[in-house]
């Protein structure tokens, strides 16, 4: 086993001094044996001699020792280097004749700094800086390095790469001087240059949404001081920014007593003594968004109205730090939510209240005349014949109409009073404050005067009247609803009585509305039930005595009421609709009895059906008639419709196309009551009309006033010079039949010459009248033509 001497630290001093001891023993040996001089000498020389190993010995150890630790130092330096997360590089300068310093040469990089450049070791070893970075040469990065040298003060930069020098973006360097060179340090920092870009962006995007957003946006503390607002905000309240910002409070843009109105605790009847921004921000403390609409007081005092919402800012500690107030203007709003309610509750032509205003109205004026005992009058106003006006001149004049009209009652009635537009051409007035009945007949007779005098409209003169109704509360009603009810009720008594006149109501007229209403649910029920039918009146050539034609005429026979009047029947059907499926159904069952009637009596006759103004405007129409005669086999040519002559002067263009291809299907066109309205015959030039039906009332009148017979006459005569041929309707006499065979008109019809008869019995009377040779009238004598002109001849 070796001695600790020799495996210590130490062991070369022990192998030396081992090795020397023989040498000086066997000196001592020679020098106590010869005792010479010569042995001395060589005794010293020996003792040096060692000695200078002695020293030589240890120096080698010692340069030993400091490669060991350079290498050691060496090995750790590169480890570290190499792990690095950073690019790292060593410099060396290089030096001119001068000593000055012309460049740097590279003499290190780690494995980073190859990653960085995207250069091996090989390729960066020895370089030059000056090639590297060519760029980067006196006043640049260059010069900074070599100060870096001269002075041995550290640098640290951070600045962005130009694209393709570096793999990096952004880099830090930092430089220190190391011997006569430079140690650099340079890191990726590209990174977080984004994220902080991204930041600064995001805050500058913030700021400019802040600044640039269209509504006012105000930030205070948690005490209420404003510390912040945008240009809107200025703009809102017309205060500059520095005049409020870290100098006012956010309630001085507020009124104060709308504050303390709001702060009011309705529960306890006491005012809550809270601060004003406490009111402001109540519930944002709990994360609620506030919003709500208060009054801005501007700088120069005008008040505004805004919508307001506030909400908290939070810290990460979720405490409050302060608020954010966003507000807007909402004047044009309001005034677009007062135009809104305005027409859900006036009436847009007139401007005039609507049905459910007027509802309220009257409520509430019954319930003041119960308290105060007074009464309330209602007055339904419906405007006289307005239908034949408005299909007559148009819906543009009606309109015109309707307008004047309203300006009449609104300059009839006081201010206090209520004026409303319930329908097409009714209104309804609500005078509160009334005391007598006699004030009341004196207001409804006034409201009729003043509606009746003429109305210019697009250069007609037009005669309007008006037909009032009138209901009292508490005499004849005891709440709004039956009050307005029951003055309903009462117009159409005065409209039954004559019109152009008012009624109020009485007990009486509650059985007329109940018939009415009744007859308007069995009317409803009378197709499904099959108690309606067609009957049948002839049309008889007053040159020839033959039958050419024959009418429909519409009959509703009920199981109860018995026989109903067209007159009562149908203007109630075209009030509420109904004449639309009555009359497809008449169409229908027409085409099929007139195509039967003719295949019985094997005559062409023509089938005339009547069209309502409702029935008219029907988008399928043209497809209804085509239905017809394709299901009944009628021949196109054999069917007439007769519509009224102010049918013609509503929409004339949409009009005109509609009859078009009503003739195009091959069927004819006739203007049935001609006289009555406002048609002239330019109309019939715009028109293709095969006949004309001159209104009973001229037929009527001809053989006694020189009036209706100059009609006419006139009729006859301009319409065969267009080619158009004449019906007279409604004959009931001799002498009317002698007048029109004189005038020449071509056809005749009415109870005088036949009854309408169902088309059962109307095949029996033709066949009767071709045995006979003549029609059969309704007094009991056989008339043919021929004997009618013999007679006019002789007599």
């Amino acid at each position: 086993m070796k001695s600790w001497a020799f495996d210590s630290p130490r062991a070369w001093v022990w192998k030396t001094g081992l090795m020397t001891v023989p040498v000086c023993l066997a000196l001592g040996v020679i020098s106590r044996q010869n005792h010479s001089l010569y042995a001395g000498v060589l005794s010293s020389v020996a003792g040096v001699g060692v000695l200078s190993a002695l020293w030589s010995l240890w120096q080698e150890n010692n340069r030993n020792v400091a490669r060991k630790g350079a290498a050691e130092a060496h090995s750790k330096f590169l480890a570290a280097a190499e792990t690095s997360l950073d690019a790292f590089s060593i410099f060396e300068a290089v030096r001119d004749k001068s000593d000055t310093i012309i460049d740097f040469r590279i003499q290190y990089v780690n494995a980073n700094a190859e990653k960085m450049t995207g250069k091996t070791r090989s390729q960066l070893l020895g370089q030059m800086f000056s090639t590297m970075m060519p760029s980067n040469r006196p006043g640049g990065l260059f010069d900074r390095y070599r100060k870096v040298v001269e002075t041995g003060v550290p640098l640290s930069e951070e600045f962005p790469v130009t694209q393709g020098q570096l793999n990096a973006s952004w880099v830090r360097y930092q430089v220190v001087k190391l011997g006569d060179g430079l140690a650099i340090t340079c890191s990726d920092i590209s990174e977080s240059k984004e994220t902080q870009e991204r930041y600064e962006h995001l805050v500058e995007f913030t700021d400019s949404v802040f600044q640039n957003a269209p509504f006012s946006i105000v930030a205070t503390d948690t005490r209420g001081l404003i510390t912040a607002m945008n240009v809107a905000a200025e703009k809102l309240t017309g205060y500059h920014r520095e005049d409020l910002v870290g100098k006012a409070p956010l309630t001085i843009l507020h009124d104060e007593r709308e504050l303390t109105a709001k702060a009011w605790d309705g529960d306890s009847g006491a005012v809550r003594l809270r601060d004003g921004f406490d009111i402001l921000t109540a519930g944002v403390a709990a994360g609620e968004m506030e919003e709500t609409e208060w009054t801005l007081i501007r700088r120069d005092g005008t008040r505004t109205p805004i919508n307001l919402a506030v909400r908290a800012v939070t810290s990460d500690a979720d405490e409050i730090t302060g608020f954010v107030s966003i507000a807007f203007d909402i004047t044009e709003r309001r005034q677009m939510l007062d135009y809104v309610t305005h027409l859900a509750t006036h009436d847009q032509l007139t401007g005039l209240l609507g049905r459910a205003l007027l509802r309220d109205r009257t409520v509430e004026a019954v319930e003041r005349a119960r308290r105060y005992g007074t009464k309330v009058a209602v007055f339904m106003v419906d405007l006289d014949q307005f239908k034949r006006i408005n299909d007559s001149l148009g819906h543009s004049a009606g309109d015109q109409l309707l307008v004047e009209a309203a300006n009449r009652l609104r300059r009839s009635v006081r201010s206090t009073d209520v004026v409303a537009r319930v329908g097409g051409d009714e209104f309804v007035v609500v005078m509160p404050d009334i005391t007598s009945v006699a004030d009341v007949e004196q207001c409804a007779a006034n409201l009729v005067s003043k509606l009746s005098p003429e109305i210019s409209i697009d250069e007609h003169l037009v005669n309007v009247t008006a037909s009032v109704g009138v209901c009292i509360y508490p005499d004849f009603a005891a709440d709004a609803k039956h009050l307005l009810k029951r003055a309903d009720s009462a117009m159409y008594a005065a409209k039954e009585n004559g019109r152009n006149q008012h009624q109020i109501f009485s007990e009486d007229m509650l059985k007329e509305t109940a018939d009415r209403l009744s007859m308007e649910h069995a009317l409803r029920h009378a197709l499904a039930n099959h108690e309606l039918s067609l009957h049948y009146q002839p049309q008889i050539s007053l040159t020839t005595g033959a039958v050419t034609g024959m009418e429909a005429l519409l009959r509703w026979t009920h199981p109860r009421l018995g026989e109903i009047s067209p007159a009562q029947f149908i203007p109630l059907a075209e009030e509420t609709g109904l004449i639309v499926p009555i009359g497809e159904w008449a169409f229908m069952t027409a085409c099929r009895e007139g195509k039967a009637l003719q295949d019985e009596l094997g005559m062409d006759l023509t089938v005339s059906v009547n069209l309502s103004p409702r029935q008219f405007q029907q988008r399928n129409l043209v497809q209804v008639i085509e239905n017809s005669l394709a299901a009944s086999g009628l021949a196109a040519r054999s069917l007439e419709i007769e519509i009224t002559e102010n049918m013609l002067m509503v929409n004339s263009g949409g009009n005109l196309d509609k009859l078009q291809k009503i003739r195009e299907l091959g069927a004819r066109i006739s203007i049935d009551d001609f006289g009555t309205g406002f048609c002239s015959f330019s109309y019939l030039l715009q028109y293709q009309v095969d006949r004309l039906k001159i209104d009973q009332s001229f037929v009527k009148q001809a053989g006694t006033d020189p009036n209706a017979a100059a009609v006419v006459r006139t009729i006859i005569a301009m319409s065969h010079g267009l080619n158009i041929r004449v019906v007279a309707e409604g004959v009931e006499t001799d002498e009317q039949l002698r007048f029109l065979v004189r005038r020449k008109c071509d056809e005749a019809q009415g109870n005088f010459i036949s009854r309408p008869a169902p088309a059962r019995d109307f095949g029996a009377m033709l066949r009767a009248t071709a045995n006979n040779g003549a029609m059969h009238t309704a007094n009991g004598r056989w008339l043919t033509v021929e004997h009618q002109m013999m007679h006019e001849r002789l007599g």
